[in-house]
């Protein structure tokens, strides 16, 4: 990613001998330059030795510092143009604006970069050190109008970045689901659950075209707040049929057009360490407490692959002194194509409930809740997550009408082994019985908890990574915790898994990964009894294998197999057999602009009727034509 010109300045002036401290430990605040010097350490501009001091106990001399400014003349004269400051076009702050790098983007970068208040504090040092630096042979005169000449071209570039900015994101893509099932079997179903529209139906017999159009306005109020909305347009969301959940049914041959305010939000910065953001903004915690699933599989649409939930509210976030805390409330059911509000379940089934939100509710209509994380030993990080979700009134009476969700993750590196990496997260989810349901329905209290912890390494110049799960089978958070075949969020389970990532050459590479899982806690109907997951003892094997092959500068190729099996654990019941292939070619035509041709062969194998999860057997195919631009 490119940096911007500043960040270039705060390298410069790290790498100049000797340099000041991040904490200027051993610098009195009566120091001669240190106004200055505080300011530029403050906003990221000066950086120091890792202990946090200017040069160990030893004494600074002026002469050694001036060194350090007078470094800055080359680089200053560099970056401005022929003509000094009165040379600072509209182009060139546009230029410069296009490779600007978003706080998002650069979590290490400091959260200040260069301001105004910074090259006055250059220029400061200039004035400061003026006879060392023409000791040195620099003409300082010349250097103060270069520094004057930064100084019009940082006013410049601030004045644009108040302006109304636009960005765009269009895709357009065809896609087909053919069925080689005859007319006795179940239509070919694809990873997001959607099915040819009949048995024994040919590829390109069934094109669906989709417009997927993102305009995102973003425009600064003032220096604290800023104002942002996405406005969609295409019929992209109506062929989801919902962005929290899978749609299921057929594969549409059309659907209708529709404009729709994906996000619409204001944002207002709370002193230095906190931000309040008002309207429709995007929210994600962890994959076990609060993500979105991947609704669409097969093409790439960032605003439903990034895990973000469009939620209606406020959000809170505040450092306290090394704790981040993020408190949020919101409605869940202003957004047509949330469904569901925040979706647990998909497929699976809460006992006993009957929809798929969080918890097994039928559709959530608002939530609430806080997120906090704080660094600790070892490079780590420990999270705690806790939110409530409520139930739509007219589903409430007489069922369950609140849901509960809390749980904890870590993140530390092992000090004593190079490159280990461990994870681990707890997630409890909870169902309650509304004042006005009969004894008959109970609190979801029990098989609700899931576990997750992970190992990962770097052993030569591979990645490996090895872990172990259990999820309940009431466990139902509205998260993406996983993905296997049609089945999205697996629930009563429990096992080992294992993923490895080998470099073969620099332009190819080879990725594995298998899940090793039974069934859950204790005999507990998944697909109903006498089906994989009656038992404790059912098996379920997951494995995949991935190639990636960038055989030129602009053009890529992925193969990727996975088959996965159910092996009831029940005499006279067969195994059933998932089987997906891929191939898919990506070009890029431009730096903005992307065209990506994709085929899937899918085959199920049910074993007797019985005994498979989905059913019937089936085979058929997927194609997909990809092209996207973002200016």
């Amino acid at each position: 990613m490119k940096q911007t010109a500043y960040l270039v300045l705060g390298l410069l002036v790290a790498m100049a001998v000797p340099v000041f401290g991040q904490a200027f430990t051993d610098v009195p605040a009566d120091h001669w330059a240190y106004d200055a010097i505080n300011q530029l350490q403050k906003d990221g501009i000066l950086i120091g030795y890792p202990d946090g001091t200017f040069q160990g106990k030893r004494t600074l001399t002026r002469y050694e510092f001036a060194i350090a400014v007078a470094r800055l003349a080359d680089w200053v004269r560099s970056v401005m143009p022929a003509g000094g400051a009165a040379g600072v076009s509209k182009a060139d702050v546009e230029k410069m604006l296009a490779d600007y790098a978003k706080k998002s983007d650069l979590p290490s970068v400091p959260q200040n970069l260069a301001t105004k208040d910074d090259v006055n504090a250059i220029r400061k040092l200039v004035d400061e050190f003026r006879d060392e630096i023409a000791a040195l042979g620099v003409d300082v005169d010349a250097l103060k109008r270069d520094v004057a000449a930064l100084g019009a071209r940082v006013d410049a570039i601030e004045a644009e970045l108040k302006r109304v900015r636009l960005t765009a994101e269009a895709n357009m893509f065809a896609v087909s689901l053919s069925s080689t099932s005859d007319a006795t079997g179940q239509p070919v179903v694809n990873l997001d659950n959607r099915t040819a529209t009949y048995p024994n139906e040919a590829l390109f017999r069934n094109i669906g075209l989709v417009k997927d159009f993102d305009l995102t306005i973003t425009g600064r109020v003032s220096d604290t707040v800023t104002a942002q909305a996405t406005i969609n347009y295409g019929n992209y969301l109506d062929y989801l049929g919902s962005v929290d959940d899978y749609a299921g049914g057929v594969l549409p041959n059309k659907s209708d057009d529709d404009f729709f305010p994906y996000y619409t939000f204001v944002q207002a910065a709370i002193g230095q360490k906190g931000s309040l953001t008002v309207g429709r903004f995007p929210l994600q915690f962890t994959p076990y407490t609060l993500k979105k699933i991947d609704v669409d599989s097969y093409t790439n649409i960032l605003k439903t692959d990034d895990g973000n939930y469009p939620v209606d509210g406020a959000k809170l976030t505040w450092d306290f002194g090394g704790v981040d805390l993020t408190l949020f409330a919101a409605k869940n059911d202003q957004n047509k194509y949330l469904a569901n509000g925040l979706t647990g379940q998909p497929f699976s089934k809460v006992q006993g409930a009957t929809g798929s939100g969080v918890g097994g509710l039928d559709a959530v209509t608002q939530s609430a809740g806080l997120r906090a994380t704080v660094a600790i030993p070892w490079e780590g990080t420990l999270g705690l997550t806790y939110y409530e979700a409520w139930n739509r009134a007219a589903y409430a009476a007489g069922t369950r009408d609140k849901a509960r969700v809390y749980g904890a993750d870590l993140s530390i590196d092992i000090p004593w082994v190079k490159t280990l990496k461990m994870v681990g997260s707890w997630t409890r989810s909870e169902a309650l019985a509304a004042d006005t349901a009969p004894a008959t329905v109970d609190d979801v209290d029990y098989l609700n908890t899931a576990w997750d912890a992970k190992f990962s390494a770097m052993i030569g110049s591979f990645d490996v990574a090895a872990g172990y799960k259990s999820i309940g089978r009431n466990f139902a958070a509205a998260g993406a915790w996983d993905k296997i075949g049609r089945w999205t969020n697996p629930a009563g389970v429990r096992g080992p898994y294992a993923e490895v990532s080998v470099p073969i050459l620099d332009n190819l590479k080879v990725a594995l990964n298998g899940e090793f899982l039974k069934g859950g806690d204790k005999d507990d109907p998944l697909f109903g009894a006498g089906v994989w997951g009656s038992t404790k003892d059912d098996k379920l094997t997951k494995a995949e294998a991935a190639v990636k092959w960038s055989f030129s500068k602009a053009n890529s190729l992925d193969v990727a197999y996975q088959w996965i099996r159910f092996e009831p654990d029940t005499a006279g019941l067969d195994s059933a057999d998932e089987n997906y292939l891929t191939v898919g070619w990506a070009h890029q035509l431009a730096p903005n602009a992307t065209v990506k041709v994709g085929y899937q062969f899918i085959k199920y194998d049910g074993g007797a009727t019985t005994s498979g999860p989905y059913g019937k057997d089936y085979q058929g195919s997927q194609a997909v034509v990809q092209f996207g631009v973002s200016f």
